[in-house]
């Protein structure tokens, strides 16, 4: 369903200058440990449409993840994060909550975790579809 395009470094910043997306930067996606930068193309895009959707700002709060980053966190061995598949955004409230989701599912999107703070959503192919869980005091990092 996705055109998927795995882009690093500075292929994201080219591909981000010439689709013209307005509301993100290639910084945005990079490791808080290495800084390195791992993202699907389809993913900026998702993230473009929400932010003219919503017509406001929409932070991303994770991206992608080296290992060791993953591993410190406490995120699964297996995330789509580190494989540059999935980003979290900032959801604080209801109202936010229920825009992205009825956004996300609207675009097909087939795996979505919801948090009392942000909403993950992944592409990754290897993993279960049309799912939607919840975080909750298990501590569970996708």
């Amino acid at each position: 369903m996705f055109n998927l395009m795995l882009l690093k470094d500075d292929e994201v910043r080219k591909y981000i200058r010439e689709k013209g997306i307005k509301h993100f930067r290639a910084e945005e996606f990079r490791c808080k440990h290495c800084g390195k930068i791992l993202i699907h193309n389809s993913l900026i895009d998702i993230l473009e449409e929400l932010r003219e959707h919503l017509k406001k700002p929409v932070i991303i709060t994770s991206a992608y993840r080296c290992k060791v980053h993953n591993k410190r966190i406490g995120g699964v061995p297996n995330s789509a994060h580190v494989k540059g598949y999935a980003v979290d955004v900032k959801a604080s409230n209801s109202k936010d909550r229920h825009k992205i989701l009825s956004f996300l599912l609207s675009k097909g999107i087939k795996r979505i975790g919801i948090a009392r703070s942000f909403i993950h959503f992944d592409l990754d192919p290897e993993k279960p579809q049309n799912v939607v869980w919840l975080y909750g005091k298990k501590k569970h990092v996708a």
